[in-house]
């Protein structure tokens, strides 16, 4: 008997930190969100993110070498994207705005989406449900991509690498975009007169929930902020991307994921973040970043097949 304890110990001990190390990192999170709010900064969800994975992972713990290696370039690289968007940033006389407003009014065959939107359904003195259904899906956009990554590390580890691949094609391509073709937001060119003035639903409806300090991330102050990276919408493409993603997972996953991408640009045109054209934009965009992380996946795969097969 005496023999069987020591050896019985180390799996006792990983079976308990297997339930432990989950309570605890779940309790650390809910305290740090009480204390400080949500975790919106990249950098901080990122540690929340591998924090996270490591926790969940701990009977494996010597896969957390793999972890930092796949997960660090990643990161790093859209860290810099944050701090080379503000960088590229231009005066606000120098973005386009004439063809986002021209498109817009072709779409309806009248008023702009957004001040007709605002003009029926918003009040910032009485908020109604859906503006803090807007709120909620507008949020997403901050935890949505990166914990599906965190999942698929986790759960479908093959797919992983082709998600990161094309999560930064898709970043790295609107990135250009902004420094090639800057664009105005609806209530920044509202504010400039170029469009009736029109109200940013968000930062009203967090001012509404008492926590003004999260509102002042979008009153457009600090150095990382780049007030005229409007096209394309990122917040419209990430999510048009996780539908195509996830295409061949069913028609009730491509459903669910279609209605939260129409959710999501809803809500930007309503909300004064995006026009409609930078909505479509956005799409078209995740669109193009799909084909080519999956022509060039099977375009590998094809090679490797013929690399496999033994000549003669």
């Amino acid at each position: 008997m005496s023999a069987v304890e020591p050896a019985a110990r180390p799996h006792s001990l990983r079976r308990l930190l297997a339930v432990v190390a989950p309570v605890a990192y779940v309790v650390a999170l809910g305290v740090s969100i009480a204390v400080d709010g949500l975790p919106l900064a990249r950098d901080q969800l990122f540690l929340w993110l591998l924090l996270g994975m490591a926790a969940f992972s701990v009977a494996a713990w010597r896969s957390w070498g793999a972890l930092l290696l796949e997960w660090l370039p990643f990161l790093a690289l859209l860290v810099a994207y944050d701090y080379l968007r503000g960088a590229v940033s231009v005066p606000t006389e120098q973005a386009h705005i004439v063809p986002q407003v021209r498109f817009d009014e072709w779409l309806t065959g009248g008023p702009l989406p957004t001040v007709w939107l605002q003009e029926r359904l918003f009040d910032a003195w009485s908020l109604q449900w859906y503006d803090y259904a807007s709120w909620v899906v507008y949020m997403s956009h901050f935890f949505a991509v990166w914990t599906v990554a965190a999942v698929l590390w986790r759960v479908a580890h093959d797919r992983f690498q082709r998600y990161v691949v094309l999560t930064v094609t898709l970043t790295v391509g609107a990135f250009l975009t902004y420094w090639l073709w800057p664009a105005q937001p609806p209530w920044l060119a509202g504010q400039e007169g170029t469009i009736p003035e029109v109200a940013r639903v968000v930062p009203v409806v967090w001012g509404a929930l008492g926590v003004s300090s999260a509102a002042s991330i979008w009153e457009g102050h600090g150095d990382l902020v780049n007030l005229v990276a409007a096209m394309p919408s990122l917040h419209a493409a990430y999510p048009f991307m996780l539908m195509l993603f996830f295409w061949s997972a069913g028609w009730w996953v491509r459903a669910g994921l279609f209605a939260y991408a129409v959710a999501m640009g809803f809500v930007l045109v309503y909300g004064g973040e995006h026009f409609a054209l930078d909505i479509f934009v956005g799409w078209a965009y995740a669109l193009i970043a799909f084909g080519l992380v999956w022509g060039g996946g099977q375009l590998l795969a094809r090679r490797r097949q013929r690399a496999s097969v033994p000549s003669g």
